[in-house]
């Protein structure tokens, strides 16, 4: 009786690769809720001349684009805070005013291929 040889695999190349990319997109996107309509900006936040503006954001339909969102906005001189719900669509943004301008956060989110909506400063 003859056996043939058969290499048992559980995964290929490709899907180790396509596992492993998923996995660290998942581990840099945390789930991070917006609170509710009655956020107020702290008085820390006030005192350090921080100001804090939701900004909608089109296009996001994973966790990886949360992340991605969220990356380029941390990236930004001035920017103290980004919370970003993948599920209300939203970026919240806390930032100094006197190092970056909403027209150049709205800016960083086009340019990483999503289309932000106009932001709405909370108070």
């Amino acid at each position: 009786m003859v056996h043939s040889a058969r290499r048992s695999k559980v995964f290929s190349g490709r899907q180790r690769l396509l596992l492993i990319l998923a996995a660290v997109a998942v581990s840099f996107a945390s789930p991070v809720w917006l609170p509710g309509p009655d956020f107020t900006a702290t008085a820390a936040e006030t005192k350090q001349g921080l100001k804090t503006a939701v900004v909608p954001v089109e296009g996001m339909v994973c966790v990886a684009c949360a992340a991605t969102v969220k990356k380029a906005l941390k990236s930004l001189t001035g920017v103290a805070n980004v919370e970003v719900s993948l599920e209300k669509r939203t970026a919240l943004v806390t930032f100094e005013a006197g190092k970056v301008s909403l027209d150049r956060i709205v800016a960083a989110i086009d340019n990483v291929g999503y289309k932000a909506g106009k932001p709405k400063e909370v108070e």
